[in-house]
């Protein structure tokens, strides 16, 4: 029952950080400064659960493998979702500024958005994200360990990240919709999340790969911004 239940809760949560940014933060004129901070607080919750449950320490000590396992995955994704949209829900408005776009400026905002989900997942059939989401039944993908293959080919020959890239241009992106304080509080706070972690996967990476993951970084030198970093 529970594996049948996770399947549509993976997949539905799986686009809860996209609906989010659709949706928009809230703005409200007047609102505290505190509620910023309380946003600071709320975010840095979310982010250190995330940051600490990819650990191979983590995994090691709580899963018995560092490279983790399906039902690592599984757990993974459960709470990442259920803490985002408990961030979603829990946030506080923030005022300072705040404008309305036109409406031809929130159709291309909406393209930007639609057009940058479809880049985050590339690599995918629902097949390849049941695999990304430890659905039950599948083999485990997008792990450091062997089970993964590096991948080269498509985005992967440009930059080394390219689904960081894509959640970076999904967060701007809504600012065309949603053009006030609290959108662009968390596109930067949610986009230094994901360019951050960059430097801790890839420590990961290369421990677990070695020579292999080295080849692919000299190979492809860019992170996420092809001529930038």
């Amino acid at each position: 029952m529970l594996a049948r239940l996770y399947t549509p809760f993976a997949f539905l949560g799986a686009m809860s950080f996209s609906a989010a940014f659709f949706m928009g933060f809230r703005h409200e004129a007047g609102a505290p400064v505190a509620n910023i901070l309380f946003n600071i607080l709320l975010f840095a919750a979310f982010i250190v659960v995330h940051i600490a449950m990819t650990m191979p320490a983590f995994k090691r000590a709580v899963f018995g493998r560092p490279e983790g396992t399906l039902f690592e995955r599984q757990i993974y994704v459960t709470i990442s979702i259920v803490t985002w949209v408990g961030l979603y829900w829990f946030h506080e408005p923030i005022g300072l500024f705040g404008f309305t776009s036109p409406a031809w400026l929130q159709f291309i905002g909406y393209c930007g958005m639609v057009l940058s989900v479809v880049a985050f997942f590339e690599f995918a059939t629902f097949e390849a994200i049941g695999g990304l989401l430890g659905k039950p039944g599948t083999d485990l993908s997008h792990s450091v360990g062997d089970e993964t293959p590096i991948m080269r080919e498509g985005s992967y020959a440009s930059v080394r990240h390219p689904m960081y890239r894509a959640a970076f241009f999904i967060t701007f992106a809504s600012l065309l919709v949603h053009p006030n304080a609290a959108q662009l509080f968390f596109a930067v706070m949610t986009s230094a999340g994901f360019l951050g972690f960059i430097p801790f996967e890839e420590h990961q990476l290369v421990k677990a790969r070695g020579d292999e993951y080295r080849d692919y970084m000299r190979a492809t030198p860019w992170r996420a911004f092809r001529g930038i970093w």
